[in-house]
């Protein structure tokens, strides 16, 4: 009988812990990431490593989802860094909901550094 008191307890106390890794602003939020290319499979695959829903295609009838948008951008002129933004927009109202920016260099060079730094920059 305590065992299981213990083991539910346990369990509780890692569904919390795990819910509490979600930004404040994606919570409740599934994410829709169309794993088209290698850059879009990191993303997914970094936010579910911190606990967000993440979906691969558009449902009808669900909860709400916000979609992601990915792009690099670097100011012109020479030396000027680049720039590596991701944007979660609602998809019913278009209203960005989340939003990070990571200056890519030497260590965000893969794919998945850059999906690891841009999810964990993510507001909480």
């Amino acid at each position: 009988m305590t065992l299981r008191a213990v083991v539910a307890t346990s369990t509780g106390l890692l569904l919390a812990c795990g819910a509490s890794r979600v930004p404040h602003a994606l919570r409740g939020y599934n994410i829709l990431v169309e794993q088209k290319d290698e850059q879009s499979v990191e993303l997914a695959r970094a936010m579910r490593e911190q606990g967000i829903k993440v979906r691969p295609s558009v449902r009808g009838g669900g909860g709400p989802t916000a979609a992601l948008i990915y792009f690099t951008f670097s100011d012109p002129g020479p030396g000027q860094p680049l720039w590596f933004h991701i944007r979660l927009a609602d998809t019913r109202s278009g209203e960005i909901i989340d939003a990070a920016t990571i200056e890519l260099d030497s260590l965000t060079i893969t794919p998945r550094a850059r999906a690891v730094a841009a999810v964990k920059a993510l507001a909480p």
